[in-house]
């Protein structure tokens, strides 16, 4: 569970930068597949998911709450295209 709980903070610090599994699983000395198991055990969402989820989280409250543009906030976000 430990493990999950340090995912879940690197996520919140480091989703701006880093939008794979395999850089937190890196930082964690585990393998994707590792990772994705200790989340399936627990009946957690994948890894993706929750990097996905809060990305998107972050997406939309730069939306609601900053005059940005789309491609502006993809940027921020770590993204090179703002089709992303």
């Amino acid at each position: 569970f430990d493990v999950v709980r340090q995912f879940n903070l690197m996520v919140e610090n480091n989703y701006r930068t880093a939008h794979d599994v395999g850089f937190y699983a890196a930082q964690l000395n585990k393998s994707p597949k590792t990772l994705s198991n200790y989340f399936a055990l627990y009946g957690y969402k994948t890894p993706l998911q929750i990097i996905h989820e809060r990305i998107t989280l972050e997406a939309k409250r730069l939306f609601y709450y900053t005059d940005k543009t789309s491609k502006e906030i993809a940027y921020e976000l770590g993204f090179d295209d703002a089709a992303h």
